[in-house]
């Protein structure tokens, strides 16, 4: 069992700790505001005050009571506090995140709507609430634009939004606390043109991966106070906070900061330190790709973020998957979840094989690798897929200490078996959902990446119907390659590295348009070619930098040679697509 085989690996290291931790990303869809206005029981406007995480009663999963002050009440009780429970959280050394289930951060102001819990908690009372449809459950406040946003909708005007719900639910609201929208923007207002952001670097970079940004101007003061970014689990339209501990530096002209795991492409801003106005906005910050991170407070002061990575956990290079029995036997999904994994493996080396069948139809922290349909309700509402991570974590120098490394120990995924999939190789049609690119996207984040803000790449939070994106992108395939460059060399916790998997090992009857395509040679220096099946019919290249820029497209109609003596030396990506719409993108090398 890999469990047991990587404590052993700590019991021979001095004074390093165990700890498991899980990140689930979903995709999803969008549920309306009607539904979550019938189905929810309470609905209101509040402010997250205080935390706090534990287990089930059978201490199989854990979850997080956050107290909400409650400033208005939409529909329900008309109570001054109440208690939502979310999924995920932290407890002693154990921890569990779920996303995008709703994770709600110290301060967050906004509407939730709600529905009474069914958590197997000890004290379940009266006043303690779910969030209705996770993450889509929650409308987080943006003041500096007026807004509300959940992943899907954005609200133009709270105000205006108030009067919305009411028309809704056919009720005024009841006033519980002292809260003013108004005041609040009123004090951005008086933040314009006082402080001021002059200028950043770098412009394009990477979130997750404690990359530093440089924040310039003046009026910022001296005291540390946030820095948001946009928000990549909802397309951008509200902030996510840096932990404490990645504002680096702070003074009255400059912010260092290391740009968290959920920021995406768009503005940045300095909040103040109660997290509900905005001290000043930048421009617009170009995020090509995102890496989980593991989240933890080491020492008692604090939460850091921490990169993760894959090792040899099976003992034969990496890790193996299982099909749960259903998943298995429905040849249809089966066949389009390997193309899938073939996509990830052969793009960037991640060592994944599929193994035995198993009869194990959960989700759990049970050795198992399991990919599966969820059973009954499992998936709340708009869900249509998730991926689960479990981390362990070592210190690396006797406590306490900061210092830590983390690496995956377990991969989950479970698809909603109601959604009208469609499994392919044809393409999904309007009212269809593509099986593969939800598979691919998924596997993406067993992979360790997390979203981003663009619709062109596999990584963006959501889809819609009839969406067809089965390939990866240059961005998609840099982050890949990032964190197995690391997979494959350090050595965390004293566990093996993984190997690199071999493509070129799969049948020919394994294969499709991806594996009948290969470039050479590679590294280049004056020109790359194409080297295909005879039944393919090519037809443009797009090259793209390292960073995912566009170079520039070519017809390969007449040729297969692409000249690439313009080119500075370095690494490049090239998309190559057919004329039966299919694609692939590979990285290449200029010497």
């Amino acid at each position: 069992m890999k469990k047991t085989t990587f404590k052993n690996l700590f019991a021979a290291v001095l004074m390093l700790c165990m700890i498991v931790n899980m990140s689930a990303q979903e995709l999803m869809f969008e549920v309306p505001l009607t539904e979550q206005i019938q189905a929810s029981t309470q609905i209101v406007e509040g402010k997250v005050v205080s935390k706090n995480s534990f287990w089930d009663i059978n201490r199989e999963n854990i979850y997080t009571s956050n107290i909400v002050e409650v400033y208005k009440v939409f529909k329900g009780e008309s109570i001054s506090t109440i208690e939502i429970i979310t999924r995920g959280g932290t407890v002693e050394l154990e921890a569990e995140i779920v996303t995008p289930s709703l994770q709600l951060g110290l301060y967050d102001i906004g509407i939730f709507t709600l529905h009474d819990n069914n958590t197997n908690i000890t004290n379940n009372s009266t006043s303690t609430f779910q969030p209705y449809s996770e993450a889509q459950g929650f409308y987080k406040y943006n003041t500096l634009s007026n807004v509300a946003a959940n992943p899907f909708k954005i609200k133009q005007g709270i105000n205006n939004f108030y009067n919305e719900i009411e028309g809704l639910t056919n009720n005024a609201y009841t006033s519980i606390g002292n809260f003013s929208i108004t005041d609040i923007i009123s004090l951005n207002e008086a933040n314009r043109g006082v402080i001021n952001i002059t200028s950043f670097d770098p412009a394009i970079a990477t979130a997750g991966t404690q990359t530093v940004l440089t924040i310039n101007g003046s009026g910022f003061g001296t005291t540390k106070q946030n820095v948001g970014f946009a928000n990549a689990n909802d397309g951008g339209a509200t902030f996510t906070l840096a932990l404490e501990s990645q504002i680096l530096t702070w003074t009255d002209n400059q912010v260092t900061v290391q740009i968290p795991s959920q920021g995406g492409s768009g503005p940045f801003a300095l909040i103040n330190s109660a997290a509900t106005a905005v001290i000043a906005q930048s421009g617009n910050l170009d995020i090509t790709y995102a890496e989980i991170n593991a989240v933890f407070d080491p020492d008692g002061n604090g939460n850091f973020a921490y990169p993760t990575q894959h090792i040899n956990n099976d003992g034969s290079g990496g890790y193996i998957w299982q099909m749960e029995t259903d998943f298995n036997n429905n040849t249809a999904a089966n066949e389009s979840f390997t193309r899938a994994f073939d996509t990830w493996r052969c793009e960037t080396g991640i060592n994944w094989t599929i193994g035995a069948v198993t009869a194990t139809d959960v989700i759990a922290d049970d050795d198992i690798n399991v990919i599966r349909f969820d059973d009954g309700s499992e998936m709340a509402s708009g869900t249509l897929g998730v991926c689960t991570s479990r981390f362990g974590g070592c210190y690396t120098q006797a406590q306490p200490t900061t210092e830590m490394q983390w690496l995956a120990t377990e991969l989950d995924i479970v698809f909603n078996d109601t959604t009208n999939w469609q499994f392919g190789p044809a393409n999904a049609n309007n009212s269809q959902i593509d099986f593969e690119t939800v598979a691919v996207h998924e596997l993406g984040h067993g992979h360790q990446l997390t979203h981003v803000i663009d619709t062109n790449k596999i990584m963006h939070f959501a889809i819609g119907g009839g969406t067809n994106n089965r390939s990866l992108s240059a961005s998609d395939i840099s982050g890949g390659n990032d964190i197995q460059s690391r997979s494959t060399t350090l050595t965390p916790c004293g566990a093996p590295v993984m190997i690199d998997f071999d493509c070129s090992t799969l049948s020919v009857s394994d294969q499709g348009f991806a594996e009948n395509i290969s470039i050479y040679p590679n590294p280049a220096k004056d020109l790359l070619n194409i080297k295909h099946s005879g039944t393919i019919r090519l037809d443009t290249a797009i090259l793209y930098d390292v960073r995912g820029r566009l170079i520039s497209t070519l017809d390969l109609s007449n040729t297969t040679s692409i000249n690439t003596s313009q080119l500075h030396s370095g690494i490049y990506f090239i998309r190559i697509d057919d004329t039966d719409g299919n694609t692939l993108t590979k990285k290449f090398i200029v010497e």
